[in-house]
């Protein structure tokens, strides 16, 4: 049976965001080149400088302002959720088409694969069922939720916020089920005395969530009384189980290779084992698989294959070793850490990949 087809007249893209002079106008020229009957939507901040822009349509809000996050000292961080709930749910609410694809005002479309994606894993479980389509999403930084062996804690509900594709229906039904936060509190939680006893599951932010976090934990919570999360910190198995049944059941996570879609600050978006270690914490197309058949077709045999994805240790390893060897030949990377990455952590990943290469030799 030949699959629907969907073409670039059916489609708005929502671009939102900071407008950057080089990146804003790649990313709508993309667009413009692989959708070219698409109705753009440009969603940034009032006093704008929009000159030279291939935009349909012009939305201009207030900036609500970001809150510079305390534990970086090097360079100045803000939680910019409000920023990103504002120009997202004001561009969206003006899309016209059946499909709309949410995109970052820095990221770039190379391809088109994503549509030819869209209708595969058609079938879906009953338990935690909400959009009448699956919502396409970034594999980067979609958080796999599970806690393994008491070591590493993964985040529920954590879903790239970087670009969706879906039906407009379902695109707003997702994005809309956010609530502008109270800040700074939403920002410094745990900094506040009340909360100081509790473990914030990230490192060096004090946000009750993160803005992923916080979209996907408002949709599914708004929909479902049973998914209840007080913050971020609010983990445990039976949390993580339905994170994992939303996500498999509602999204099909996608690499570049599927998307042609990326990110134009980060390389490893467009090379996805280059994120080094964080990688083995977030879903792949694989991860993605493995929960599909769990939950939703007991009948799919996983197409991907890679030791990355199927022995964790080994994986954990090679990938720490590309991620130094990747810091050495990144034009981005300063000098010294480039030094240190030579004499320390090539050598010493190196020491440690050895005998998982010896390994796999083995086993061939």
């Amino acid at each position: 049976m030949q699959k629907e087809k969907i073409t670039s007249d059916e489609i708005s893209v929502v671009i939102q965001g900071p407008v950057h002079k080089i990146r804003t106008k790649q990313c709508i020229d993309s667009v413009r080149k692989f959708l070219p009957q698409a109705e753009i939507i440009l969603s940034t901040w009032e006093d704008t400088d929009v000159d030279g822009l291939d935009y349909d349509i012009l939305i201009m809000s207030k900036d609500p302002g970001g809150i510079l996050q305390k534990n970086f000292k090097n360079k100045k961080m803000y939680g910019n959720l409000n920023r990103m709930i504002t120009s997202t749910n004001s561009g969206i609410e003006k899309a016209s088409r059946k499909y709309i694809l949410k995109l970052r005002s820095d990221m770039i479309i190379d391809s088109t694969n994503f549509l030819n994606m869209f209708f595969e894993f058609p079938n879906r479980c009953e338990q935690y069922k909400l959009f009448e389509k699956r919502i396409l999403a970034s594999t980067l930084f979609s958080k796999f939720a599970e806690v393994k062996h008491g070591k590493r804690q993964e985040i529920a509900f954590h879903i790239s916020d970087w670009w969706f594709f879906g039906l407009s229906c379902d695109i707003k039904k997702y994005l809309l089920a956010s609530q502008l936060v109270e800040e700074p509190y939403f920002s410094n939680y745990f900094e506040y005395p009340e909360n100081k006893d509790k473990k914030s599951v990230y490192i060096k932010f004090s946000w009750r969530f993160s803005p992923e976090q916080y979209l996907g934990y408002s949709c599914f919570s708004k929909y479902f009384p049973d998914v209840r999360m007080e913050d971020c910190s609010d983990v445990s198995d039976s949390i993580n189980k339905k994170s994992q049944i939303c996500l498999a059941n509602n999204f099909i996570f996608l690499e570049y290779k599927q998307s042609g879609i990326r990110n134009l600050k980060m390389a490893c978006s467009k090379y996805e084992p280059f994120s080094g270690e964080q990688y083995l914490d977030l879903y792949n197309f694989y991860n993605f698989e493995m929960q599909y058949s769990k939950y939703c077709d007991f009948s799919y045999v996983p197409k991907s294959q890679s030791i990355l994805f199927k022995d964790k240790k080994a994986g954990l390893k090679i990938l720490r070793f590309y991620k130094h060897l990747y810091k050495l030949f990144d034009e981005q990377v300063a000098k010294k850490e480039k030094f240190e990455q030579f004499f320390i952590g090539i050598p010493v990943s190196a020491l440690s990949l050895i005998p998982v290469l010896f390994r796999i030799l083995r086993c061939k």
